[in-house]
């Protein structure tokens, strides 16, 4: 089989669909009971989403292990890719302008810390294109959601027993970070070692204005637990004085996880010890301002499946971003190249190919604001034209998500929901997946969306 032809669903994950769709019409109520079980085990273990309930369902998402393989070896490239990218902005000024949000932030961006992968906590969202090929849709470099509870809530699913599944063999321990629970500490204390060759001793998780608290407490506790001295710190309350970073303990800080909105810190101006002891390596920070700010802006995709930027990758890297990277441009007027890279007027193109583009804030999160363009009526897209000509935005080619069917938690229902699968890497490997389904086309889990635990047969 080639990487062309590999299927998004395997016979598995239909016949799960089968068998669901066979109970919620014969006996929906054992169906129900086992879902209430695995909320109840959830919840237990301390999991939620902004004080919600976390949104697991019973229904898992099987894929088989050559297409977990695949995924895992695109993921863990498209983190190298990365680097050079990072690398280019801190060199090319035509670059830098596709940022011009962060302008004013480039002596802290550009600093970048020598290890390598930069981005060590990466969560990779994509889809499977008409073509088979996977396409990374979001880079999420920053904090993304799930590093740990993703896996958490894997392991607890596989104890469940499940009306879905029965003689079926599928596996959630073949990703690290469901089959070991501290994957996501350990990379946190492996990156202090590769960035000092020392063992961590203190760390901060660092929030700004409480926002964002999704598995902070999971994250202290593992640093805690792993025989760090671990605290939760607003970005506020952190110093930087001759000995180096600290709380407002006074204590000293060696590491740093940014657990955050970093767009939150463009506009205030009294975080400035905070980010420069960050830029200026005084504290291990993960992950960096480039990493916050540039990696995980959209526009780093209109940088790499732009033709004007291909010379500054080789052969290997320009297949891997066919392949895998959707057309994507910074919206404004100008000349361009189209998916068939063919010349054309950018805001013209935009205009008279609605059905096949998606547009987006460059740097918003969640989904704000995101626009698919079958979905929208003309004049709200010709409205939306207008904004993103004088905002940071992006036009994407259009990628149309899986579908599935699935328990939908928040009204009790059986629904067929779009549905995509996403890759955590840590440390540049692979550390697991997940799956989100939502009756919204625009997946979140903050929009009313669920998880499906990703299991590999």
């Amino acid at each position: 089989m080639t990487i062309a032809e590999m299927p998004a669903i395997s016979k598995t994950d239909a016949r799960i669909e089968r068998r669901l769709c066979e109970l919620a019409t014969c006996d929906p109520a054992s169906m129900w009971r086992a879902q209430d079980e695995l909320s109840s085990a959830i919840a237990e273990a301390g999991m939620h989403f902004e004080g919600r309930a976390y949104p697991v369902c019973l229904r898992p998402f099987a894929i088989d292990s050559g297409l977990a393989n695949h995924l895992g070896v695109t993921a863990e490239a498209v983190i190298e890719l990365l680097d050079v990218v990072a690398e280019l902005y801190c060199r090319d000024e035509k670059i830098q302008n596709m940022f011009p949000f962060y302008k004013h932030l480039r002596h802290w961006i550009t600093n970048i810390p020598k290890y390598r992968p930069i981005a060590r906590i990466c969560r990779l969202d994509g889809l499977f294109g008409s073509d088979g090929h996977y396409k990374i849709i979001e880079t999420n470099t920053e904090a993304p959601g799930g590093v740990i509870q993703n896996g958490l809530a894997a392991n607890i699913w596989s104890r469940i027993a499940n009306p879905l599944t029965p003689g079926l063999s599928l596996d959630v321990s073949k990703q690290p970070f469901a089959k070991d629970p501290s994957c996501f500490v350990q990379e946190l204390m492996s990156a202090y070692y590769s960035a000092t060759g020392s063992r961590l001793r203190t760390a901060a998780v660092v929030n700004f204005r409480g926002r964002y608290m999704n598995e902070v407490d999971l994250i202290v506790n593992g640093l805690r637990d792993a025989g760090s001295k671990a605290e939760t710190f607003d970005a506020s309350a952190m110093k930087r004085t001759r000995r180096g970073l600290i709380g407002p303990d006074g204590d000293l800080i060696e590491l740093v996880y940014n657990k955050l909105d970093p767009r939150d810190l463009v506009a205030t101006s009294d975080l400035s010890d905070y980010l420069d002891a960050c830029a200026a390596q005084e504290v291990v920070s993960i992950n960096p301002w480039i990493s916050q700010w540039i990696l995980a802006d959209k526009a780093i995709l209109a940088v790499l499946s732009d033709d004007q930027f291909s010379s500054n990758f080789n052969a290997k890297q320009i297949e891997l971003i066919a392949r895998h990277i959707p057309w994507t441009r910074l919206v404004g007027e100008g000349v361009t190249t189209d998916p068939e890279r063919r010349r054309i007027e950018l805001i013209g193109y935009i205009r008279k190919n609605k059905a096949n583009l998606v547009l987006k804030p460059s740097n918003a999160t969640r989904g704000e604001h995101v626009l698919v363009g079958r979905l929208t009526s003309s004049e709200m897209w010709e409205e939306h034209i207008d904004r993103a000509a004088r905002n940071p935005y992006v036009v994407q080619q259009y990628v149309a998500p899986g579908e599935v069917t699935a328990l939908h938690l928040p009204n009790r229902s059986i629904k067929k929901m779009a549905c995509g699968i996403d890759c955590y890497v840590f440390g540049g490997r692979l550390a697991g997946f997940q799956s989100r389904a939502s009756l919204d086309p625009v997946m979140n889990v903050g929009r009313s969306g669920i998880l499906l635990p990703v299991a590999i047969e």
